[in-house]
């Protein structure tokens, strides 16, 4: 049986060789290599965790201390880190995936725009994401949280600092949250302390000396680990493959645009060109045959816009699928045309009538290409379908 991750690696090939044949066009270079990112992210079978939050949450601590080591640096003022940064994780024997953690810069910080955009970069580019807080919610973390629910990929609420709440105190919280967030599965939610404040630790000396001195716990970082470990055992290959090819779609959706910028002339004048053909040879051919002949002349032109973008096959049917209502409407004006001519006595006003209905009908068309070319690339290669199972899958969460 063919695995998730197997699918996406072909239907990403597919999507490579076809693009190969545009890869001296300077336009297309950064889709092209942000494709080239993704072959070599899935052929690795890197599994990227983003730390995502408000500032002075604790993410780089967390991500520390699930490395056991201080690799990221902290600090107790707002905005420590800059910019993204990350590093690899062996979360322990019998994981097949490279795990890499990243850190990210705090969606709030002062004149830190720039960098907020960085950080929802990353947060869609991983497989799985941990929301750093501290407290409560606040109006900005809802809201973002929200927004990276439309993102349909695992989330997990980390609740750290939790050493500095009574029992009671936390369990209040936690209920607080989950009214907030019914959406929330109860497994999502984690208490951690990735950096426990220091205490007072007395050591007796063999010689009566009694001394205190200040010394920080262990993280209390167990069950976060435990749950991406999990995660790591039964959803990672589905969850590689999913993020991927919804990579796929968007870096699709972005080249397919700019395939069409990049022909608009040469399409405007084809769909013109066609819309002229079509009315000329509808207004000339016999009645019955010009029935006949207008879906004929429709095909001709689908073809011919599909040839000069590249489009597979795929697409076209697709473009089929979505076409078939406009393509019936015109349809049935060219037979009303074709029946008001002939009620008005026939002759060349009724072919000038007829003639003009399909030309128009055609070039209407032409304008409905550019909106429908993203759903119709949806199916090229294969995507849509494999999309379709594995969002379907019982492998992948049915609730973050």
């Amino acid at each position: 049986m063919t695995t998730p991750l197997a699918q996406a690696e072909t239907v990403l090939q597919r999507c490579w060789d076809h693009w190969q044949a545009l890869a001296s066009r300077p336009d297309l270079q950064p889709e092209l290599k942000a494709l080239s990112a993704l072959r070599k992210q899935l052929t690795a079978r890197l599994f990227s965790i983003a730390a995502f939050g408000l500032v002075n949450r604790g993410k780089s601590a967390v991500l520390n201390a699930l490395a056991g080591e201080a690799r990221l640096e902290v600090g107790p003022l707002n905005g420590v880190t800059q910019k993204p940064q990350s590093l690899l994780w062996q979360p322990g024997p019998g994981i097949p995936w490279q795990v890499r953690l990243i850190d990210t810069p705090g969606l709030n910080e002062i004149n830190g725009e720039a960098r907020e955009q960085l950080a929802w970069e990353v947060a869609r580019a991983a497989d799985l994401i941990l929301f750093v807080i501290a407290t409560d919610l606040t109006q900005l973390e809802y809201q973002a949280l929200l927004e990276l629910r439309t993102l349909h990929k695992p989330l997990l609420l980390v609740l750290n600092k939790c050493d500095l709440y009574s029992e009671a105190e936390l369990q209040a919280i936690c209920e607080q949250i989950s009214r907030h967030l019914d959406w929330l599965s109860p497994q999502a939610l984690l208490t951690v302390a990735a950096c426990p404040k220091p205490q007072k630790v007395r050591t007796h000396w063999p010689d009566g000396r009694i001394t205190l001195e200040w010394e920080r716990p262990a993280p209390q970082i167990e069950a976060l680990r435990g749950r991406i470990v999990e995660i790591l055992q039964t959803e990672a290959e589905s969850l590689l493959a999913l993020n991927g090819l919804k990579r796929l779609e968007r870096l699709q959706a972005q080249l397919w645009q700019k395939q069409w910028q990049y022909h608009a002339r040469y399409l405007e004048q084809w769909s013109t060109a066609c819309a002229l053909g079509k009315g000329v040879a509808v207004g000339l051919a016999p009645l019955g045959l010009d029935l006949l002949l207008a879906p004929l002349l429709d095909g001709l032109w689908l073809l011919g816009l599909g040839r000069r973008l590249r489009l597979p096959w795929g697409a076209l049917r697709r473009a089929l699928g979505d076409l078939w209502r406009p393509l019936l409407f015109n349809g049935l004006l060219l037979l009303l045309a074709e029946g008001l001519g002939s009620w008005l006595g026939g002759g060349w006003g009724n072919s000038l009538l007829a003639g003009v209905v399909a030309g128009v009908g055609l070039y209407r068309l032409g304008s409905l290409g550019p909106p429908l070319l993203t759903r119709w690339v949806g199916e090229a290669f294969g995507l849509g379908a494999v999309l379709r199972d594995l969002i379907g899958s019982k492998e992948l969460p049915a609730k973050v």
